[in-house]
């Protein structure tokens, strides 16, 4: 029997169950007869264009004969990776195959992996190979229960389909599509199914940012007091409690005497449990958001606190809960952990290590592998940013066994003769989990004594009339941009509209990388922003009518729900689109590094991108040439400057009188004569 594992450690887990000794690279039964051999992760990958054929190592030469689009895919060994598959093909040679039981991760590209490799040693007995199919942690017990249950191989096909129909699809787009962009706009510009939709949401983002209007209001705040705990109450008239002018607020506030009285109060008990298990995405937003770690960074530790320090488990999971048997295994860490962390250890309730605490026990809900926890104490010879990862995973697991936090909202009226005041908070009554634990999210509740009753009448600290903005929503940030990718929606899907993810708990700090790398978008403290060159690849895929939906999350998302449901139309729609679209796409403007165009007014110079506007490159010679980013609240993109000095107009924009004091929409023009200029506004 041989047994195929995706990496050692699970080599190792399975030979300490079965009692295997390891020799030569593998792990031999005690008879001789029986194997387990180890993979790392993909040991082969598809051909690039020029393996098919050598006339595609050219882009520019070779333009007119696409699309690219193989009859069969073709693989070849990674570097760095012959020797493992030359270990792996004498594994097959020298035990009997026959008996055979593939046991990479228990997902889609374990399926993969395991396809790859038995298609390059050349198995043959498919009919009776098994598949070891297990998310938990892999103690004895939970190996032997495995390879008991092993079920056939062919049950798993839909998976092996779905995620070859993956890989090719992208192949196919990001082979075709980025050449023909580059080509045809004179700019390396990459182009990927899931890369190019999330680049997408950040350009929508940025844009509606751009042109986002603030708009003013004001605000009468009373601060009120009870038993030197202070809390605000905010003036209301007609349901409305944000006002244009602060006349009439000034009045209110000129007529308050020195007490509110509190005219009425609701109550409503909550319950927020504790938290789950971090899976990988989870904890690469907590250390973004907590030590302003990329998500990058955060895999990288994960994996070295798994690997070097051996402390961790398995970083790389979409799991937030263990498996219904891995009950003494949870027990037995608790045991060790709880005697260096007394102090977290003493709030922790031990009856809930069990499995009928389903939001940590729970084998239906596992996928790939089971969550994150932490298997050892952390050595002392680690790094601060080791430390701080392997502590928010140790803090996590004792959090999961915690009371639940308990506290009341309140609502309550206050009056002072006709004026109205209305309150929102809350009071704890139990902070169970969440004690001595800050979070961001909690600077923005307002706490209200505990003892605050109907009939009371308190004495007003604080009166301020407040002048504020509306603002707009937030740039993207690392964790913000990894939970749209968890759960994805365009800029104008209803709230609680739920997709299915894009990428996997495993590539999505890779994705952000890349993006990042090729100078699509920038990260500016914790802000992800989109640069020029990203802009202009979304501006020209925008432009493009067949490429618009690829910057969809609706449609991305929903070709991910194809591929699990209908792999063999997912992929034959795309290979289709690729015959029958990439032909005809035509990019109407090439990129220029930093340069818009011939300058309209002098006719000498050449008008470049500055720091806050697009110049002449001729202003020191006189010429006055320039065109502001900002006109009128409006942002002017690099394509709207181009479009400018050759004499053509924007799209409608959104801007805002500042004599009116009212938004209006126009396209832009520039008007120029007798060596002067000026804009237009063409209105709808």
């Amino acid at each position: 029997m041989i047994i195929l594992t995706e990496k050692p450690s699970v080599a190792r887990d399975i030979a300490r169950a079965l009692n295997y000794k390891s020799s030569e690279g593998y792990w031999v039964s005690e008879s001789g007869r029986d194997c387990i051999v180890a993979a790392h992760g993909h040991l082969l990958e598809s051909y690039l264009p020029d393996d098919y054929d050598p006339k595609w190592k050219s882009w520019k030469t070779s333009f007119q004969d696409l699309p690219i689009v193989p009859e069969t895919f073709k693989y070849k060994i990674k570097d760095n990776c012959s020797e493992t598959l030359k270990k792996i093909e004498r594994c097959f040679r020298n035990f009997d195959s026959r008996e055979f039981i593939l046991a990479t991760d228990a997902e889609r590209e374990g399926e993969v992996i395991g396809a790859e490799i038995l298609e390059y040693v050349e198995f043959a007995y498919y009919t009776t190979a098994k598949r070891f199919w297990v998310s938990e942690a892999l103690t004895p017990e939970v190996v032997r229960k495995g390879i008991a249950n092993a079920q056939p191989l062919s049950n798993y096909d839909s998976y092996k389909k779905a995620g070859f129909a993956r890989a090719e699809a992208d192949w196919l787009v990001g082979m075709n599509i980025s050449r023909v962009l580059t080509v045809q706009a004179n700019k390396l510009l990459s182009f990927g199914r899931v890369q190019t939709a999330i680049l997408g949401a950040i350009y929508l983002r940025d844009r509606n940012i751009a042109n986002f209007i603030p708009k003013d209001y004001f605000q009468l705040i009373v601060t009120l007091t009870k038993n030197n705990q202070n809390f605000n109450v905010i003036f209301t008239k007609d349901n409305n409690d944000r006002f244009d002018d602060d006349i009439n607020l000034k009045i209110v506030q000129g007529n308050l005497g020195e007490k509110l009285l509190i005219q009425s109060i609701t109550r409503e008990d909550k319950t927020e449990n504790v938290p789950q298990l971090f899976n990988i995405t989870g904890l690469q937003k907590y250390c973004s958001n907590k030590f302003h770690l990329t998500p990058d960074e955060t895999l990288k530790i994960a994996q070295s606190l798994y690997e070097t320090h051996k402390c961790l488990s398995y970083p790389r999971t979409p799991s937030v809960v263990l498996g219904d048997d891995n009950v003494e295994l949870f027990r037995q860490k608790y045991e060790l952990l709880s005697k260096v962390n007394p102090k977290l250890a003493s709030r922790c309730d031990v009856n809930k290590i069990s499995n009928t605490n389903k939001r940590l026990f729970n084998s239906a809900n596992l996928t790939d592998h089971h969550a994150l926890i932490p298997l050892n104490v952390l050595p002392e010879n680690v790094s601060e940013n080791e430390r701080n990862v392997y502590n928010a995973v140790l803090l996590r697991f004792f959090q999961t066994i915690m009371n639940p936090c308990k506290y009341q909202v309140l609502t309550l009226d206050a009056l002072q003769d006709n004026y109205h005041f209305i309150g929102k908070g809350r009071t704890y009554i139990d902070k169970g989990w969440k004690e001595n634990i800050e979070e961001s999210n909690d600077e923005e509740i307002e706490i209200f004594p505990t003892d605050i009753e109907k009939g009371d009448l308190l004495n007003i600290v604080k009166a301020e009339t407040v002048a504020k903005k509306t603002t707009p929503k937030k740039h993207f940030t690392n964790a913000t941009i990894l939970a749209l990718m968890e759960n994805p929606r365009d800029e104008d899907m209803e709230k609680n509209s739920k997709l299915v993810g894009l990428g996997t708990p495993a590539t999505r700090a890779g994705i952000i990388k890349e993006l990042i790398d090729r100078t699509y978008i920038t990260q500016k403290g914790q802000q992800l922003i989109i640069t020029d060159l990203g802009k202009f690849l979304i501006d020209t895929v925008i432009k493009i009518p067949s490429l618009k939906d690829f910057i969809s999350l609706k449609t991305t998302t929903g070709w991910e729900e194809q591929l699990t449901t209908e792999p063999d139309v997912f992929l034959n729609n795309i290979k289709s689109f690729i015959k029958n679209e990439v032909p005809k796409i035509t990019v109407t403007e090439k990129w220029v590094d930093n340069k818009i165009g011939a300058c309209p007014l002098c006719q000498k110079g050449t008008v470049s991108e500055g720091q806050k506007s697009y110049y002449c490159s001729e202003y020191k010679n006189g010429c006055k040439f320039s065109i502001g980013k900002n006109i009128l609240g409006a942002s002017i993109n690099q394509t709207d400057a181009m479009l400018l000095v050759t004499g053509k107009s924007t799209k409608f924009k959104k801007m805002h009188s500042q004599k009116s004091g009212k938004d209006f929409s126009a396209k832009l023009k520039l008007n120029i004569s007798n060596g002067n200029y000026q804009f237009e506004y063409l209105f709808k």
